[in-house]
């Protein structure tokens, strides 16, 4: 049974629910979704080169390619996934965050007693914040209600 009134539809599943407003919410979802990734993404980017850069890019070892190619390959390459509507963005905006985070977090435990510990949680902490605040974004802003995450 569904409940029709011009544009607007009453979801049947959930009649107390709000009213769903069909294509034009969808379009300010994937805008709001868009504009998200776009300011996260980018200033995780740009933070992380321009650390990087502070540091003058000594030799090219493991961690210093990892920190690059997750900290600011993926984050960019991520804001062009989105804006191509690519079917796995979501796995590269939330993933890249999230492993990053935890190579920092790692990081933090292994020299537990350096100097700088405070600052590698912090990083840690921030990315991880990213990579959950972006997951919220994408279950709030998933259009398609079947999708199994948000029932």
């Amino acid at each position: 049974m569904s409940w029709k009134c011009d544009d607007l539809h009453m979801k049947s599943d959930k009649p107390l629910s709000l009213v769903d407003v069909g294509r034009s919410s969808s379009v300010g979802k994937k805008i709001f979704r868009g504009a998200w990734i776009l300011a996260a993404n980018s200033f995780v980017a740009w933070a992380m080169f321009t650390r990087l850069r502070s540091v003058g890019f000594p030799t090219l070892n493991f961690q210093l390619c990892f920190e690059f190619v997750f900290e600011v390959i993926l984050p960019i390459l991520g804001i062009v996934l989105e804006l191509v509507n690519w079917t796995f963005a979501r796995w590269v905006n939330v993933g890249c965050f999230t492993v990053a985070g935890c190579f920092w977090l790692a990081g933090a435990i292994w020299w537990h007693s350096d100097p700088f510990f405070g600052v590698l949680l912090i990083v840690a902490f921030g990315l991880l914040i990213v990579a959950g605040l972006t997951e919220i974004v994408y279950r709030r802003t998933q259009s398609d209600s079947s999708y199994p995450v948000n029932s």
